[in-house]
């Protein structure tokens, strides 16, 4: 799933491949209620897919995997800038983000090949790739260690992984705001155990002999409620908001922007370019 928005908004007893799957991201619903807010209040108009294409150091005729596609916003966002020769596969282990990627890119005039799959268990022989592209998706996989070993087994010798994340503060400003009507609400920290900016060097130098690291400076300056609410319903927490501490939250909200004129909020998101 290719989703700068979610992470670190764990909560740290609702997270598992269940109900990632059949839960959070049946569909591209959730996803795009928060892309929504990033698209309309980042401090920089820079579009974080643009940003990403422009990382990518892919030659003429390439095979290129993409895992966790989502929606395929990537090559959606892209369109205008894909070479004829690159032979696309983009992957997402949800059906229903799948069908949405399908749905998305037929106004692209570009072949894709569409594979539902768990990085855990690539389906391709050793080698079939020059580039594989994890977009914000390695902090949600059960067993990382297995995962990163098979892309490093299906790219090629010279191949590159590019793998997207955020780092300990991002969104961290919306865990604070649960948490005034939530007191018990904690969000799973950010450590060995999870893939971010601040350990994903270390972790993808297992695997690969070289490995570089390219950040964004960006954030979220919000001067509205409701987008901020619709974002928070969008992920596990609301299950546990009843309606009360949800008026709550708004009127909190609503204080702050009429107090301060918005609510800033950080974003801490780059991206692991590895080389085998």
């Amino acid at each position: 799933m290719v989703d700068s928005t979610f992470n670190p908004m764990y909560p740290t007893d609702s997270i598992g491949q269940s109900y990632l799957l059949t839960e959070q991201y049946r569909d591209a619903a959730n996803l795009n209620t928060r892309v929504q807010l990033h698209e309309r209040f980042s401090t920089k108009a820079y579009d974080w897919q643009r940003w990403v294409f422009d990382q990518l150091k892919v030659g003429a005729r390439s095979r290129i995997l993409e895992i966790g596609c989502g929606p395929a916003r990537l090559w959606l966002n892209n369109f205008d800038r894909i070479p004829q020769g690159w032979n696309i596969t983009v992957s997402d282990f949800s059906a229903g983000m799948l069908q949405e990627a399908r749905r998305n890119l037929q106004i692209v005039r570009h072949p894709f090949t569409f594979e539902q799959f768990d990085i855990q268990t690539i389906p391709f022989k050793d080698r079939s790739f020059d580039v594989v592209i994890a977009n914000h998706m390695l902090y949600h996989v059960p067993d990382l260690a297995k995962a990163l070993a098979e892309v490093q087994r299906v790219l090629s010798p010279k191949g590159r992984f590019y793998a997207a994340t955020g780092g300990q503060a991002h969104l961290q400003e919306i865990g604070d705001l649960i948490r005034r009507v939530e007191s018990s609400y904690s969000t799973r920290q950010v450590g060995a155990g999870i893939f971010n900016l601040e350990n994903g060097a270390k972790t993808l130098s297992r695997w690969f002999s070289r490995v570089n690291v390219h950040t964004i400076d960006n954030n979220l300056v919000v001067t509205e409620t409701e987008p901020l609410i619709a974002f928070i319903l969008s992920t596990p927490v609301q299950s546990s908001l009843t309606q009360e501490k949800l008026q709550h939250l708004r009127e909190s909200i609503d204080q702050d922007i009429k107090a301060n004129g918005s609510v800033f909020i950080t974003k801490s998101t780059g991206m692991f370019e590895a080389m085998r």
